[in-house]
């Protein structure tokens, strides 16, 4: 699970006015506000005026730490008003509807969960009294059924304490008026992960292998730099022959773990173990967020969700880059839901990736998609020539020069929270600020909320504090390449006896990391899971 969170403000939302009249419809009515069944997740719907419009959302993820609950159940509804009062130029929200999600784990019941996390819920309650806000409802949702953590009545007519079933799918009142719009909710939240996570068993074991040679094949020609630009191009000629692969054989099946394992068909152990280990080069990635127009887009996408499953073992960390350009092939496709979770994704097993911070920004400010275009365009340009064939290079058009005024536009988004400076120092400082300080659109379907204003400072290279060059903000063109750390840090090259690279101690994560039991929270640590 991942540690963001997510807000996202009211937008225009093209179907019916719809009037949710009892708590079985507003448990309904969650993915309808999410575009998908959120998992392990606290959400908090926002209400203005006496007919309680819909005026934004967070969510976050449930910490796994129970001695986290407090400061969470305090700061997400302080985070909610916020967005909601920046938004709307100070008017703050009459009301709030919370949902606390979790399935039941092995063994337990839906009850179960719903008792387990009424600490969570008492706190955000009493959080939202001390804002003088209206908590119209607060549902857990789990197993099938739902709870109300403030319905006062007792007995089976009201709130039985087996609670009551959900609605049968697509009979509800939201559902009809969503039909009629067109618009159509995703799945699970684990199942949408589960495309962008490396399976166990055999395949992963025989895919670890083979990285384990292309690194050992790869860490000689970073040595010298003419052979680290010829690395550096036989990894973005591989890509186009995996692209276009792709775009030659659709999946037959539109489902989309069918659809899946058809990709998975289509690439061998040693095609994948190549690109990701030349992935590695951050310039190269870099270089790789050209497949981004079309059809084009849509094969890249294929690929880098299936390189994402190949991440196996301790080249997990790996899939950092994959599953950055997997988000920003689904933007590209006009898919923020997915280039969220993705970006989120990406951001858990490497914290300092700037090209994914500033893609889950920029998305969530509602940056139109041809300026962020343009700005990858225009930095790609700048780096080093490489000799390509005219059949793989340039997906699109790169200019011949480097466009300042996207750059400056890029890294002149603000944060939303105050005095926020520049370097890693500050960014260290600004993620442990708060545990709910990041915004998304939340993009339901096409409809449901719409992108909020959002904002990051002047960036630096996480890793060398240097200034950045290209849009990505790493555009030095530095290697991480070996086997990761035990802790899943960022990969090391130093070989052992056998030739072979082996691990070295991982770098301090900032954040996104998860504790062993009895440890202590940090400050502002997140929960995991949440967007925001």
């Amino acid at each position: 699970m991942t540690q963001r969170n997510e807000s996202a403000a009211a937008g225009h939302i093209p179907m019916p006015s719809v009037t949710l009249r009892s708590p079985d419809e507003l448990a309904d009515a969650l993915p309808y506000f999410m575009g998908f069944h959120p998992s392990d997740s606290l959400v908090l719907v926002a209400l203005q005026g006496d007919r309680g419009l819909f005026a934004g959302r967070v969510r976050l993820g449930i910490p796994e730490a129970e001695e986290d609950w407090e400061f969470i159940g305090r700061e997400l509804p302080r985070c909610l008003v916020q967005e909601v009062e920046r938004r709307t130029g100070g008017t703050p929200p009459d009301g709030v509807v919370a949902y606390l999600c979790r399935e039941p784990g092995p063994g337990d019941s839906g009850r179960q969960v719903m008792e387990g996390l009424r600490p969570l819920a008492d706190a955000l309650l009493a959080s939202c009294r001390d804002l003088g806000l209206r908590v119209l409802e607060a549902l857990c949702l789990s197993g099938g059924r739902f709870w109300s953590y403030v319905c006062t009545g007792a007995g089976e007519a009201c709130c039985p304490p087996d609670g009551r079933p959900m609605l049968m799918p697509g009979t509800s009142v939201m559902a009809a008026s969503a039909t009629f719009a067109g618009i159509q909710v995703r799945g699970t939240q684990q199942e949408m992960e589960a495309r962008l996570t490396p399976p166990a068993g055999a395949s992963a074991a025989a895919q670890e292998e083979a990285i384990d040679d292309a690194v050992a094949e790869a860490l000689p020609r970073l040595l010298d730099e003419e052979r680290r630009l010829g690395l550096a191009a036989d990894t973005l000629v591989t890509i186009g022959d995996l692209v276009a692969r792709l775009r030659e054989n659709p999946p037959p099946a539109a489902r989309a773990r069918s659809a899946d394992e058809w990709d998975d068909r289509l690439l061998t152990d040693a095609e994948a173990a190549r690109v990701l280990v030349g992935l590695q080069d951050l310039q190269t990635r870099d270089r790789a967020t050209l497949w981004m127009e079309g059809s084009q887009a849509a094969a890249a996408l294929r690929l880098w969700r299936a390189l994402a499953r190949r991440c196996a073992g301790v080249y997990r960390p790996y899939g950092g880059a994959v599953r950055t350009l997997a988000g920003w092939a689904a933007w590209s496709l006009g898919d923020v839901t997915e280039a969220r979770l993705s970006l989120e994704m990406a951001l858990t097993v490497d914290p300092d990736c700037v090209l994914a911070e500033m893609l889950y920004q920029a998305a969530g400010s509602g940056m139109a998609l041809e300026r962020m275009r343009e700005a990858l365009r225009s930095g790609v340009a700048e780096y080093p020539a490489l000799r390509l064939p005219a059949r793989v290079w340039p997906p699109v058009d790169v200019p011949d020069g480097g466009t300042d005024a996207v750059q400056g536009e890029l890294f002149a988004l603000r944060d939303v929270g105050e005095g926020v400076g520049a370097g890693p120092a500050a960014e260290g400082e600004r993620r442990a600020e708060s545990a709910v300080d990041r915004s998304e659109p939340g993009e339901p379907a096409p409809g449901a909320a719409q992108p909020g204003e959002e904002a990051v400072g002047p960036v630096t290279d996480a890793a060398s504090g240097s200034s950045p060059s290209a849009v990505s903000g790493r555009g030095t063109g530095a290697w991480a390449v070996g086997r990761p750390g035990p802790r899943g840090g960022r990969p090391t090259g130093r070989a052992g006896d056998d030739g072979r690279p082996k691990p070295r101690p991982a770098k301090a994560v900032p954040r996104q990391r998860r504790r062993s039991p009895g440890e202590a929270p940090e400050v502002g640590e997140r929960g995991a899971g949440g967007e925001a």
